[in-house]
């Protein structure tokens, strides 16, 4: 985990969640291009402390946003059985996971191995990592 972590995602991210954002503030109406700017300068600052690999939790505010000691384990690479798809998936507000049981924050965090199952595996040039989720994977059968 390092601040600059939070600059790697993959190019279709921005277009989902900023739509997730953007479409409903625009369909609810009376908000200008200020209370709009406010919320995104407000979430990318909540990214990059996340990913800026500190210990915080905010106090009682951990409650309502995500934090670093919170989102760490997001990235975890071996996480408990009993976790079947991940944890602490709130970008920024962490509500989300207490209210749906994803929230996840056993310790600080600092030591864990971070990555995923199979991660030596995955694609080391851009392009391929570009294409890896819709194109270079294989899909498993069902049967």
């Amino acid at each position: 985990m390092g601040f600059a972590a939070h600059l790697r995602y993959h190019w279709m991210e921005p277009v989902i969640y900023k739509s997730l954002l953007y479409i409903p503030i625009a369909i609810i109406g009376n908000y200008n291009a200020k209370d709009v700017a406010i919320v995104y300068f407000f979430t990318i600052a909540i990214g990059h402390l996340n990913h800026a690999n500190l210990g915080w939790d905010y106090g009682i505010l951990k409650y309502i946003f995500n934090n670093p000691k919170m989102h760490i384990w997001h990235h975890a690479k071996a996480l408990p059985s009993h976790v079947r798809f991940g944890v602490n998936y709130g970008l920024t507000l962490s509500f989300w996971d207490y209210i749906f049981k994803t929230n996840y924050i056993p310790h600080s965090g600092r030591d864990i191995e971070l990555g995923f199952t199979d991660d030596e595996s995955f694609p080391k040039d851009f392009i391929t990592q570009e294409l890896y989720p819709t194109f270079s994977r294989k899909r498993k059968s069902s049967k």
